[in-house]
């Protein structure tokens, strides 16, 4: 027998293994890049913005400054002023 190798042997499974493992590489990279660098900073915003959040006073600020259509500007409770003397 000829030890002569046909030199295009494999060529296309070998460049498809190859897209397929690039493929499986950047499947497991992405999401874990896209946790690290978007959605964990973006739950640290969210838990420093709750942990002060009044939801009172924001619904205060609100239906003072007119952006509740049910309240007009000026509605709502009035605090009373106690002059400390």
């Amino acid at each position: 027998p000829p030890s002569f190798k046909f030199p295009m042997h494999n060529v296309h499974f070998n460049q498809t293994v190859g897209i397929l493992k690039t493929a499986c590489i950047l499947s497991l990279i992405a999401p874990t890049l896209l946790y690290m660098f978007h959605n964990a900073p973006l739950k640290m915003k969210y838990k420093s913005f709750y942990s002060n959040y009044d939801p009172i006073e924001s619904f205060d600020r609100m239906m003072s400054g007119g952006y509740i259509n049910s309240f007009p500007p000026g509605s709502g409770p009035k605090k009373d002023k106690k002059d400390k003397k």
